[in-house]
């Protein structure tokens, strides 16, 4: 079994998504904040991800944002425009509080994978500062509009599982694990979890584990139901549209994710025959 902070987090939030996404391999639809967030994520890479400790100019920062730029899951030219141009300016206020102290960071969207014993543990650590005092620092990018609760930082276990992966990769504790909140151009820190702290963490993850291991994917409604890629399947509609309704919608929705994956194949295989009679040709 393998299991990333994402993933951890969907089977905490509602197993039943988790099982629509990680099990039976159900499409996750596209949306600008997905896309928003995978560009300037990417944005970020570049800018840190160099060889030299010079910084490069705002202009070649933002030139790199417009080449990567991710155009999926916008309902509009316009609304692809306003979410690039809003990218441009968080860009710019970020590029402007940090180039002063701008430094080379020890890793950057740095994958791991950690052997729990009864699964594997995956991630992808945004960036990985040394400070000149010689202590360490894992930042994680948000693109979020709102800022969360502290009282919910302190219990997210995304930085924590970081925390593990460091410690496991080059033998350090950082002293201090971040959140950057990238529109709001503020950063969230909060002090690494002591060993009984780390031992919940690996509680909280092999109690999922096992969760997953049993086949336990009971529906479960909360306060991100509205933002699913899947409530066009849930069977929680039931109790909202009566049962045979909801199993006829639930039906229909899965015909038309059907077709569209029957659609993208076809397009690929049409794509890789091409492929093939080019490579044939210059024989």
């Amino acid at each position: 079994m393998r299991l990333s902070y994402t993933a951890l987090s969907s089977y905490e939030n509602c197993p039943l998504s988790y099982r629509f996404q990680y099990v039976d391999g159900l499409e996750v639809e596209p949306t600008p904040y997905l896309s928003f967030g995978r560009s300037m994520h990417a944005a970020l890479e570049w800018l840190y991800g160099r060889s030299t400790p010079e910084p490069p100019t705002l202009e070649g920062l933002l030139s790199f944002l417009d080449s990567c730029w991710s155009r999926e899951g916008y309902s509009s030219q316009e609304e692809e425009r306003s979410f690039r141009e809003h990218g441009r300016e968080v860009l710019t206020r970020f590029y402007y509080k940090n180039v002063d102290d701008f430094r080379l960071p020890i890793a950057v969207e740095e994958r791991f994978e950690l052997d729990m014993g009864g699964f594997i543990l995956s991630g992808v650590m945004d960036r990985v500062d040394c400070n000149p005092d010689g202590t360490y620092e894992i930042i994680d990018y948000k693109t979020s509009r709102r800022l969360p609760e502290l009282s919910r930082l302190r219990e997210d276990l995304q930085l924590p599982i970081y925390q593990l992966a460091c410690r496991e990769i080059w033998g350090i504790t950082p002293s201090k694990l971040s959140f950057y909140y990238l529109v709001h151009n503020q950063r969230y820190s909060t002090r690494p979890r002591d060993e009984s702290g780390l031992a919940r963490v690996r509680e909280r993850l092999e109690t999922v584990a096992e969760a997953i291991s049993h086949g336990d994917f009971h529906a479960t409604p909360n306060r991100l139901c509205p933002w699913c890629s899947f409530q066009d399947v849930c069977p929680e509609r039931v109790s909202a549209m009566g049962e045979g309704e909801a199993m006829r919608s639930r039906h229909a929705a899965l015909l038309r994710r059907k077709e569209k994956l029957e659609k993208a194949i076809a397009e690929l295989e049409e794509e890789m025959r091409r492929d093939e009679d080019e490579f044939e040709g210059c024989d």
